[in-house]
């Protein structure tokens, strides 16, 4: 007699797997992925958890100081059922993109690794400019 009325946490468990089937696993980070950023003597590591993307559908660039990672995820689906006369086609896309501000970064020398879903970037340390220390004479 109890399944007849469902409870508030079924209705709340329905609606949670409704919105990730329906807007894909992520909705609750509103399209942002995992993002680690570790800082080394020589470089900057950037680590990004990117699971079921291929790196051909994932971009970088680095401009202006800014390090972006953007990627996008289309699928389609047909099932077709002749003997119930039942078509069906689904298309669906995903688009995640994230933005990072490191400064002082050696472009000519950006490397970029894509294996089992994560993504790391390398972005190695310009060398800081030798400071030159002058002695001033007041007249």
């Amino acid at each position: 007699m109890s399944d007849l009325f469902p409870t508030r946490r079924d209705f709340m468990d329905f609606g949670r797997r409704f919105f990730d089937d329906a807007l894909g696993q992520n909705f609750g980070d509103f399209g942002q992925f995992k993002t680690d950023i570790i800082e080394k003597d020589e470089a900057y590591v950037v680590e990004a958890e990117l699971p079921g993307m291929s790196k051909e559908n994932i971009e970088l660039d680095y401009k202006d100081n800014v390090l972006s990672i953007t990627a996008k995820k289309e699928t389609e689906s047909d099932e077709r059922d002749d003997e119930r006369q039942y078509i069906r086609r689904e298309r669906s896309s995903r688009s995640f993109s994230r933005q990072f501000i490191i400064q002082d970064i050696d472009e000519d020398n950006i490397s970029a690794q894509f294996d089992k879903g994560i993504l790391t970037i390398t972005l190695p340390k310009q060398n800081p400019t030798q400071s030159r220390s002058k002695r001033i004479e007041i007249e």
